[in-house]
């Protein structure tokens, strides 16, 4: 369990972690290339870690078929990214189901269709089962914007070597992690063009790798959270550094209308100060697909919007039901109400009490972190496994910037 007391005066400066939304598929194409690349700034965190697990069993343990069945594959979701690598080794792959945070309906719908689309077989029985059964189509249209599914579906393709004509692929999430695998993979000579209209061409290339090593992005989602939490932590000037500040231009006319006070010192600086909190204005938060405001810091700000005066509204378009951290907030006696799986309100300004709160998933989880520091009491929070599986050592990173953090 955490314990978190009311932290006034932040201060200093904090660099922003290496992102774990690209180290996860880079990880996954590194096998693909016989991990001939060097992965600078990979993250030492439990996703990554039970990734780079998985695999590995997988390709000891595989024969006839890549073996995606043990009960470590259910355990976090992007475990899916790894079915890929095995259509390129073994042709077919058996797998069992995906875990992780529970944030509303994740279903694999879009992810099959893709692979269906680039003639991969789908069968159920006790496993799902993936098998190569013909060259991909040479235009693929996506069912919707989903990172997840472009990213397995380019590292699938960017190597086939019986491919002799370009492919194109439409409705392609543009989020700096998956810009971030499209380089990794250009590194080692795939020829992937990612287009402004959100479209991809591949032409399919054989493996040379360019550079040995290869630079993981930083973590644009941390980087808006830490902003959140500065701009509403009493009394508080903070420097986040380490981070492209162009991956966070969704969220600074929101902080505008919000009245938040930042400043861009440069192209990877940021300074944000919480004197003109008590001057805060309701707004209504959005999210969509990048580079709209992202839905992994809706939860963050919207625990945020309860010291803004007047009614804040907030339209989820991505995910059914993620306003359970509104309940915990309620706890802390915010007033807010859930209007639909898609739409809730936060009704003006409330002062945070002390209540013991949990999460289910990571964002929520934040969401608690920044209710604590402005909560005027001692607060608690159960579920403290679901933060391993995102940031190393996150309690020594927040105390030093004098949050009053403690694992008891």
């Amino acid at each position: 369990m955490f314990q978190i007391s009311y932290s006034p005066n932040l201060q200093w400066e904090v660099s922003i972690s290496w992102s774990k939304n690209a180290a996860l598929p880079i990880v996954v194409a590194n096998y693909l290339i016989w991990n001939k690349v060097q992965l600078l700034n990979k993250p030492w965190i439990s996703d990554v870690l039970n990734m780079e697990k998985l695999a590995e069993d997988a390709l000891e343990k595989s024969h006839d078929f890549f073996d995606l069945t043990s009960d470590l594959a259910t355990k976090f979701r992007a475990s899916i990214l790894l079915i890929p690598l095995g259509l390129h080794r073994y042709g077919k792959v058996k797998f069992v189901w995906t875990g992780g945070c529970k944030i509303g309906k994740r279903p694999l719908d879009a992810f099959d269709d893709a692979l269906v689309k680039a003639w991969i077989t789908i069968t159920n029985d006790e496993f799902k089962t993936y098998q190569v059964t013909s060259k991909p189509k040479r235009n693929i249209m996506l069912q919707e914007f989903s990172v997840t599914t472009i990213e397995a579906l380019i590292t699938y393709l960017a190597f086939l070597p019986w491919i002799d004509y370009d492919i194109n692929i439409y409705m392609v999430a543009t989020e700096p992690h998956v810009k971030n695998l499209i380089a990794f993979l250009n590194n080692a000579w795939a020829d992937i063009k990612l287009w402004i209209d959100h479209t991809i061409t591949i032409t399919p290339s054989t493996i040379k790798i360019q550079n040995p090593e290869f630079k993981i992005v930083s973590d644009y989602i941390e980087a808006g959270t830490y902003f959140a939490i500065w701009a509403w932590a009493d009394n508080s000037d903070i420097i986040i550094k380490n981070f492209d500040v162009d991956d966070l231009s969704s969220i600074y006319s929101v902080s505008d209308k919000i009245w938040i006070n930042f400043k861009i010192l440069d192209k990877h600086t940021i300074q944000i100060k919480s004197d003109n909190k008590p001057n805060y204005k309701s707004t209504k938060l959005e999210t969509r697909i990048y580079p709209w405001f992202p839905t992994d810091l809706q939860s963050i700000f919207g625990t945020l919007l309860t010291q803004a005066d007047w009614i804040s509204k907030i339209f989820e378009t991505l995910y059914e039901w993620r306003f359970g951290y509104l309940t915990e907030l309620e706890n802390l006696w915010a007033k807010t109400e859930i209007l639909n799986p898609h739409e809730a309100i936060i009704i003006w300004k409330t002062a945070l009490k002390w209540w013991y709160v949990t999460s289910t998933d990571l964002r929520w989880w934040w969401a608690m972190v920044l209710a604590w520091i402005m909560a005027k009491w001692i607060t608690n929070i159960m579920s403290e496994e679901i933060i391993a599986r995102w940031y190393d050592d996150i309690i020594a990173k927040l105390q030093s910037i004098w949050v009053k953090i403690k694992l008891v």
